[in-house]
């Protein structure tokens, strides 16, 4: 940990869309964001609670099926039910759910923000969807901005 601050990929590469969090970390780290760790914790589990635990602020970008269309964006408070209610990643962990066990364990009460962005396929293969992968630039500016607003 080298900064208060950290924007967490949670994704699978192998299935489609799903590796749209480490995409976008991985470009991320190219730009170099100034006092921000950028982290790709893949299908993370309970390490995820550990990591919120680290930081003052958190945003945690993954693959959410939220009903949109593919590649749309969409910003989430999980301390906020209407907007985290039924959102769920599109892998076996669930970042909500582990957002809430982190809230229950952790002694610290960081600022935390779910950039979801809506798959279009999340089967096994390599690459992302055109849509999705026409959502990158975008995509950036949205973590850019999130987690500077914390």
């Amino acid at each position: 940990m080298t900064a208060d601050r950290a924007i967490v990929a949670l994704g699978n590469p192998y299935r489609r869309d799903d590796g749209i969090g480490p995409a976008l970390v991985d470009r991320l780290r190219e730009e170099g964001l100034s006092s921000v760790d950028c982290l790709d914790l893949g299908d993370a589990g309970f390490e995820l609670v550990h990591v919120v635990a680290d930081y003052d602020a958190v945003v945690i970008v993954d693959a959410v099926d939220f009903g949109g269309d593919p590649g749309e964006i969409v910003v989430f408070d999980p301390a906020d039910p209407e907007t985290a209610t039924g959102r769920r990643g599109t892998h076996g962990t669930d970042p909500f759910e582990l957002l809430e066990v982190a809230s229950r364990v952790a002694d610290t009460n960081p600022s935390i923000r779910v950039v979801g962005i809506q798959p279009a396929e999340t089967g096994y293969g390599d690459g992302l969807s055109q849509p999705v992968s026409d959502s990158l630039p975008a995509g950036c500016r949205t973590l850019r901005a999130t987690v500077r607003s914390l």
